[in-house]
């Protein structure tokens, strides 16, 4: 699928998202050098692949609404907590349907969809609360 419609978007884009910036910020993981403590760096590839999920939704919701995906992607290059605030307007634009006439606009989420969002937003925290206790630095 090569667009995603609002429902869609909110449920798997701004949801890893937000999972992301939290990991991020929440955990106070260092920015400015690769960490030392293995825990932190299995953060950060969580917090990547959020980010890198959640970057795809962008650009296919950018795609609906027939805006262009060089914005996205060169945000997320120099702007990337700019990226978030643009992430929730995007959530809020209605779709397009005259921007691609050869594929027909995206379904809304179905509950299957739904679910996943869920899982999403549930499933990187039950991740960090065990990381700790699989590499044996909790007591």
């Amino acid at each position: 699928m090569l667009r995603y419609d609002r429902t869609r978007y909110i449920a798997l884009g701004l949801s890893s998202l937000l999972n992301a910036a939290l990991l991020i910020y929440l955990l106070e993981l260092p920015t400015d050098s690769w960490p030392e403590d293995y825990a932190k760096r299995l953060y950060w590839l969580l917090a990547g692949g959020l980010a890198l999920f959640g970057a795809t939704a962008m650009i296919k919701r950018a795609r609906d609404i027939g805006s262009s995906a060089w914005g996205i992607l060169l945000g997320f290059l120099f702007a990337p907590p700019f990226m978030l605030l643009v992430g929730l307007v995007l959530s809020f634009i209605p779709s397009n349907p005259d921007v691609d006439t050869l594929m027909p606009s995206p379904p809304a989420a179905s509950p299957k969809i739904w679910l996943a969002g869920a899982a999403l937003v549930l499933l990187p925290w039950l991740t960090v609360l065990s990381i700790p206790n699989l590499l044996g630095l909790c007591c």
